[in-house]
């Protein structure tokens, strides 16, 4: 039995049904993101510097209990890496994924009776991992990508969709899309190498190609008129021996 079939997964809309139909739930409070752990804002915007924000906090309340849950998530220690679709869904939206997947975090502390360890679909799970990795991350053994390897070079020098296809399955076996910084940048890299080729691809389908004689024949000259056939001269000539031969018939 896989690892995997352990881990129940549900949407964060079926989860926030489990916990307001409890009767348990008292409220949620604004999901806040910062860039630095000190300046907190509802409203985040990417800048030339952040791609993403780097830290996200939300409060939970639960009915009988004095203190809210308070939980503050960092964008390395979730952003799903591993997953081609759901990390290009975090890097074009960071907020809606990065605050509810806080959100999630926030209701599994604060319901774990009712709960227990469900995920949402996007987040990180030792147990989706493979075997070997996850033994090791539990053991508390750094897992780290290979630094020999200039993996954007090579992403950078593909030149078919099956070179990409390669890299991106080696990339993904030894974890080379880290969750950080480093590791967004270089999807970013695969994918955008990945469109290149696909655009170059299809400009070279549509294009029209070149009339087959254009480099190989002369252009046609143009028939001249019947009348320009013989030469003034000649025409003279015909005209006197007609009469002649007329005369004779005579």
């Amino acid at each position: 039995m896989s690892t995997t079939e352990l881990i129940e997964k549900k949407t964060i809309g079926e989860v926030e049904h489990i916990v307001h139909a409890s009767g348990e739930w008292d409220g949620t409070g604004p999901v806040e993101f910062s860039d630095d752990g000190v300046v907190w804002l509802q409203a985040w915007a990417p800048t030339a510097d952040a791609a993403h924000p780097e830290f996200a906090r939300v409060e939970v309340y639960r009915k009988g209990v004095r203190i809210p849950t308070t939980v503050t998530i960092r964008w390395s220690e979730q952003y799903p890496a591993a997953s081609e679709e759901w990390s290009g869904k975090w890097d074009r939206s960071p907020m809606r994924h990065f605050g509810r997947t806080v959100r999630m975090v926030a209701f599994r502390q604060t319901f774990r009776d009712l709960l227990g360890d469900i995920r949402i679909e996007e987040e990180i799970d030792e147990r989706d991992l493979p075997a070997a990795v996850a033994d090791a991350a539990v053991a508390g053994a750094a897992v780290a990508a290979p630094t020999t390897r200039d993996w954007a070079a090579e992403f950078l020098a593909a030149e078919t969709i099956e070179q990409i296809d390669a890299l991106e399955t080696e990339a993904r076996a030894v974890r080379a899309f880290t969750p950080d910084r480093a590791g967004t940048d270089l999807h970013r890299t695969a994918r955008n190498q990945r469109k290149a080729l696909v655009e170059s691809a299809w400009a070279i389908s549509t294009a029209e190609p070149a009339p087959a004689f254009a480099a190989t024949e002369s252009p046609v000259a143009e028939r001249p008129a019947p009348r320009d056939y013989l030469p003034p001269q000649n025409r003279a000539d015909r005209r006197k021996a007609a009469r002649k031969k007329k005369g004779a018939r005579r």
